[in-house]
């Protein structure tokens, strides 16, 4: 079952609780985030299909990257614990489960955090989960994530999907789509050359619209549906393994948890 309102955490109004550091005081909206730039990012995502944007231009906290990193990028957390493409990454997962209660919204941990049919291996699979709602640094993410949406384009209550990957080689396997809504990558650390992200158009993949190497700090969301995408593999450099550690998100389509349940 989704989880009861009386279990969800309601993040919005002039009540919300600020992160413990050193947020900028600047024009914000229910999560603290610069107005300004979350207005940039949803227009970029009415016109373009897609935005990039830096943490700190969201007005995320200096050590935003950081405490999430020390939280959920250790080997504690991230594991291979089930068949995957690339082999050799680690990983971890949560489902978040939301309504918008505008200007607020109310964030509860999902029942469900099952995948299917995805990054070609069929069949489902249940990776080790973590509780990103018991951080308040992860609960930030998520709604700061939920905030980029066009407020034409959101559904009043859905599913929310966060992977930690941690990759040594290959990023992705091919261009691909997730079959969700939206998906948001955030890049929290990376060292060695290559890892491109790019977009292709749905339509005519042959057409690239976005290649370049997000750097930690970087976000890059956009309209699954619209768009094929992926990475290049990782370049070691001399004497220096590579790494890239990042959050991949997703808004997911009804479908993918809520109306299975309801059938």
């Amino acid at each position: 079952m989704v989880a009861r309102r009386g279990d969800l955490t309601y993040i919005g109004g002039e009540s919300h609780a600020m992160l413990p550091s050193d947020i900028d005081n600047r024009r914000s909206t229910h999560g603290g985030l610069d107005t300004a730039a979350v207005r940039r990012v949803q227009e970029s995502i009415l016109v373009h299909g897609f935005a990039q944007v830096a943490d700190r231009e969201l007005g995320l906290p200096r050590d935003f990257r950081r405490k999430l990193s020390e939280a959920y990028f250790n080997n504690q957390v991230l594991r291979s614990d089930v068949p995957d493409l690339p082999v050799d990454r680690k990983r971890a997962r949560d489902v978040i489960y939301y309504e918008w209660d505008t200007p607020g919204l109310r964030l509860g941990e999902y029942e469900d955090i099952r995948i299917k049919d995805r990054g070609d291996i069929p069949g489902e699979r249940q990776h080790f989960r973590v509780l990103l709602l018991e951080n308040d640094y992860a609960r930030a993410w998520v709604a700061a994530c939920l905030s980029l949406i066009p407020a034409r384009m959101r559904r009043d209550r859905g599913t929310f999907g966060v992977n930690l990957f941690r990759t040594y080689t290959n990023v992705v396997t091919r261009p691909h789509q997730d079959n969700e809504e939206f998906i948001i990558i955030y890049v929290l650390d990376k060292v060695g050359g290559g890892a491109k992200s790019y977009l292709y158009s749905a339509d005519n993949p042959e057409k690239r619209i976005f290649h370049r190497t997000l750097r930690p700090g970087e976000i890059l969301i956009f309209k699954d549906s619209d768009f094929l995408h992926g990475a290049t593999p990782l370049k070691p450099r001399p004497n220096q393994d590579a790494q890239r550690d990042a959050m991949i998100c997703t808004v997911d389509y009804p479908s993918t948890y809520l109306e299975s349940k309801q059938g």
